[in-house]
């Protein structure tokens, strides 16, 4: 009996294996497949918890971090609520100083204003004091002044003129003002008929005069020979003060003289224009003529004072 072939079993046998092997290369694949996926969610799943390590790790962190936190909060509130007290604080004092110091500009500025009230008091007491002490040593010069002229008041020298005309001759204003108190004669008359009003105004002193007239000087006592006023003599010397003193005063503008010339002809011949233009304020007359008819535009045509001769064309 002839034996069996085994090579067709095995090639039946092989394809049959290739057969299985087909279906079963689907499964295995798909068994790769999971076991990838399996191998993957393995590594996910120690990542995973290892994550979870690390958040455990890091919340735990979070944790005292949030306390931390919370903590600096609490200070951070409890230090803004100090820094706030503080600040009403100063705030309260700042406005409790601003009061005290307007209080102590009022004090002080009602300080400086007693101080100087009482300064000006004081001023005044002072100057008060002054002038009482400088009235009473006037009043006792006066008086030492008046016992030592006292006893010669009526006295006159060589030209028949008292103290009292030599004090208005120099303009010794204090002198005249001594003499006159002490009841020195104002209207005196030396070997010339010349008053102390006379000699004051011919030297132009005019606080002098103005002391003689105060005490009662006469403005038209003329001198010998000449018949001259005191306002001719201060007209003619160019004594313009003087003039206007004694014009206001009464006298008067238009008196002759001697030789028949007024102050105005004195005033022209000398070529005093001020005095010349005050005579004419005050009334003096321009046509008036002298002895020998000459006015006092002529006298000033004859001087050359074509200033002084304008003045009196008019």
């Amino acid at each position: 009996m002839a034996k069996p072939n085994p090579i067709p079993d095995l090639k039946q046998r092989v394809k049959t294996l290739e057969g299985q092997v087909r279906l079963l290369l689907p499964l295995i694949e798909e068994v790769r497949v999971l076991k990838e996926r399996l191998d993957s969610r393995s590594l996910h799943g120690v990542e995973a918890r290892k994550e979870e390590e690390k958040v455990g790790s890091s919340n735990n962190n979070i944790e005292e971090l949030k306390e931390k936190l919370e903590l600096r909060e609490r200070e951070l509130r409890e230090t803004q609520a100090e820094m706030k007290k503080l600040k009403e604080e100063s705030e309260r004092d700042k406005a409790e100083l601003i009061q005290l110091k307007q209080k102590f500009e009022e004090e002080h500025q009602l300080r400086l204003q007693q101080e100087k009230g009482y300064q000006d008091q004081l001023g005044k007491l002072r100057q008060e004091l002054e002038a009482e002490r400088e009235m009473r040593r006037q009043l006792e010069e006066k008086h030492r002044a008046a016992a030592e002229v006292r006893s010669d008041l009526e006295e006159k020298d060589g030209q028949g003129r008292t103290q009292l005309h030599r004090a208005a001759l120099r303009g010794d204003t204090h002198r005249v003002q001594l003499l006159l108190d002490a009841g020195s004669p104002v209207n005196a008359e030396d070997h010339a008929g010349c008053t102390p009003l006379y000699l004051a105004a011919c030297g132009g002193r005019q606080d002098a005069c103005r002391a003689l007239l105060a005490a009662g000087a006469r403005l038209e006592v003329k001198s010998r020979p000449s018949g001259c006023t005191a306002l001719h003599m201060a007209a003619y010397n160019g004594h313009r003060a003087v003039c206007d003193l004694l014009l206001a005063a009464g006298a008067r503008p238009n008196e002759l003289a001697a030789d028949r010339w007024t102050a105005l002809h004195r005033a022209a011949y000398s070529g005093h224009a001020p005095v010349v233009q005050l005579l004419l304020q005050h009334g003096a007359e321009r046509g008036a003529g002298d002895k020998h008819g000459q006015t006092a535009l002529d006298l000033a045509r004859q001087r050359g004072y074509r200033e002084v001769a304008a003045m009196l064309q008019g």
